[in-house]
């Protein structure tokens, strides 16, 4: 049996030869986005994971008394109200996060459960602290 060898071959698509690509020049906006959105990295130490826990916990702490403020400056009510109310708030979105639904989730990443608790945590966290401030208000 003689073998007769084949002329060619039907090339498959990747050897197919493509044009480079060379991506648009990106202006001062695209340079701009890239900044910003650039991805934060996790912190490598237990002092860096607080310290960013402590900020995190510090923002959303002087964001909700700035809205406390507000409440308080829109009703003519005691200087506290605002700060009750916002609290409370804060502990309601808390205790909701923390629970995650009444369906089963089933979450995709094994992280995103333990993200949800660290967050409803510190959204706990930070409405005891305006509750408190409330109550040192009233107290003062």
């Amino acid at each position: 049996m003689t073998r007769v060898p084949r002329r060619s071959l039907t090339p498959l698509s990747s050897e197919l030869g493509f044009e480079e690509l060379h991506p648009a020049r990106a202006g001062r906006v695209g340079r701009l986005r890239r900044r910003v959105r650039r991805e934060r990295r996790a912190p490598t130490t237990r002092a860096g994971a607080i310290a960013r826990g402590l900020l995190r916990l510090a923002t959303w702490t002087a964001v909700a008394s700035g809205l406390a403020l507000l409440v308080n400056a829109f009703t003519n009510r005691g200087s506290a109200f605002g700060f009750y109310i916002v609290g409370g708030a804060i502990l309601a979105i808390g205790f909701l996060t923390s629970a995650g639904g009444s369906r089963v989730y089933v979450p995709r990443h094994g992280h995103e459960r333990e993200q949800r608790v660290s967050r409803s945590f510190a959204f706990v966290l930070a409405g005891a602290i305006v509750l408190a401030i409330g109550v040192l208000i009233e107290a003062l």
